[in-house]
């Protein structure tokens, strides 16, 4: 064979970093027996590219093919047998997400930010063998009230057993079972005038005053906040430059005013050091203190859109400035219309805040 997978897994066993990577065809059964085949010169070959890397066996007969991927398997089975009594979910989440979703997704740092804040305590340091589903199930639940974070928690849990399967750690994945986590009433909404009204009379009250005041003025995704560095805003032309996160459309340029944009050049550097988590717990703990119910911190994304929707903003730039491929997410998602509410009630309430459409 191309590589030596043995010295691979004891490798990855034993914490050691390795460039290989095993393949999603690694199972409790051996289904690489498919891509045996016969060639022009009557040898018998096994051959398939498994994550950029080419395996190859090449016998004068089938039966010696199957000899040696049997061998394989078998060492394989013994290393992990052998190496992985102590395993927990959180040591096998930590090695999963640097073998697949490190450097390779746009996304990474949600699943990074999930493992070690919310799976590196509880059931999650267990041996992944002694999890049960009911807890599981329970601590997934609880979860669903913060749906995209439930969503993600859910996709880490799934890949994660699977992995632990594909080693032979485990012999049943019972995250097969675990019900996917259900949104519970509007995918999201904004605050309305009232509640925007509280909000901003006393942010004093928030050590995140700073960081809510960019999330409402800039319609961010809590991610992309974090992203953002003060090279990325242009003080003299009062424009903020987005990496984005997700599609090519989220990296974007979103205008602020002239006030706010002399507010970030001041405060920009003191803000955003600590993660999404505890920006989600605080804003939390702040709508508590406010009396106001069911937000989350991505709600101050809608209110940003309907905002601007509000202020005659057209829907193609309302598009470009959250950083979706398609107005329909803009019109559809995150504009929340209440016709009650005029332009100028959102300029008498921001002030100098929002930039003149």
């Amino acid at each position: 064979m191309n590589i030596a997978v043995g010295e691979f897994l004891k490798g990855l066993i034993d914490g050691q970093k390795s460039e290989f990577k095993p393949p999603n065809s690694f199972k409790g059964g051996f289904e690489l027996m498919k891509n045996i085949r016969k060639r022009v010169d009557g040898r018998w070959e096994f051959r398939k590219m498994i994550n950029g890397t080419q395996y190859s066996i090449i016998k004068k007969t089938k039966e010696e093919v199957v000899h040696e991927l049997a061998q394989f398997k078998r060492q394989r089975l013994s290393i992990t047998s052998q190496q992985t009594t102590k395993k927990s979910f959180f040591d096998l989440a930590k090695t999963w997400f640097e073998l697949f979703k490190k450097g390779k997704i746009v996304s990474e740092q949600n699943y990074l930010q999930i493992i070690n804040n919310d799976m590196s305590k509880g059931i999650f340091l267990l041996d992944i063998r002694k999890i049960e589903l009911p807890e599981l199930q329970n601590w997934l639940n609880k979860l669903s009230i913060y749906h995209r974070k439930a969503r993600y928690c859910y996709q880490i849990i799934k890949n994660v057993f699977k992995y632990a399967l594909q080693l032979d750690i485990i012999k049943k994945d019972i995250s097969q079972f675990l019900q996917a986590p259900k949104k519970q009433g509007e995918i999201g909404t904004n605050l309305n005038l009232e509640e925007q009204k509280l909000f901003l009379a006393n942010l004093d009250k928030t050590e995140i005053k700073n960081e809510l005041l960019f999330y409402v003025l800039t319609g961010c995704r809590p991610s992309e906040a974090l992203l953002i560095t003060k090279k990325d805003i242009n003080f003299d032309k009062n424009i903020i430059y987005v990496p984005g996160t997700k599609t090519k459309a989220s990296k974007r340029w979103i205008p602020i005013s002239e006030t706010f944009s002399k507010f970030l050049k001041n405060n920009f550097e003191k803000m955003f050091k600590r993660d999404r988590t505890y920006l989600s717990k605080q804003f939390q703990k702040y709508m508590k203190l406010l009396g106001i119910k069911n937000k989350t911190l991505y709600d101050l994304r809608h209110t940003f859109n309907t905002n601007l929707f509000y202020l005659g903003v057209p829907d193609k730039l309302r598009q470009s400035y959250m950083g979706h491929s398609s107005i329909v997410m803009t019109n559809d998602i995150y504009t929340h219309i209440d016709p009650t509410i005029t332009k100028n009630d959102i300029l008498k309430l921001y002030n100098n805040l929002y930039p003149k459409f």
